[in-house]
């Protein structure tokens, strides 16, 4: 069993950047990073819509994916986006969310 922690980061802002400001917002244990994909994306979207500046808009998320090499932090081994579409908006805000996978100490 592993344990998966999940960190938003600021808005608009990069999963490598920043890492003191990111947010604790989520653990889930699973056999790996599939078995706990469907649970991580609800989590991130209930995250986002319980923030009150977002509180009639519609989120999604994305699935984890691997670290990009270039893009590889000590810290996390998956990141994730999360989308906030505004009514009458231009633009969608995103949010990118890293996860730390730890083998489970419960």
């Amino acid at each position: 069993m592993k344990k998966f922690v999940l960190y938003r980061s600021l808005k608009g802002g990069k999963i490598d950047r920043d890492l003191g400001k990111h947010e604790l917002v989520g653990v889930e244990y699973g056999e790996d990073i599939d078995a706990v994909t469907d649970t991580l994306i609800d989590v991130v979207c209930d995250d986002l819509a319980g923030l009150p500046e977002y509180e009639h808009c519609e989120t999604w998320a994305y699935a984890p994916e691997e670290m990009e090499d270039f893009r590889r932090t000590k810290r996390y081994q998956y990141y994730m986006g999360g989308v906030v579409s505004p009514p009458n908006a231009k633009e969608n805000i995103l949010y990118e969310y890293g996860i730390i996978e730890t083998e489970s100490g419960r």
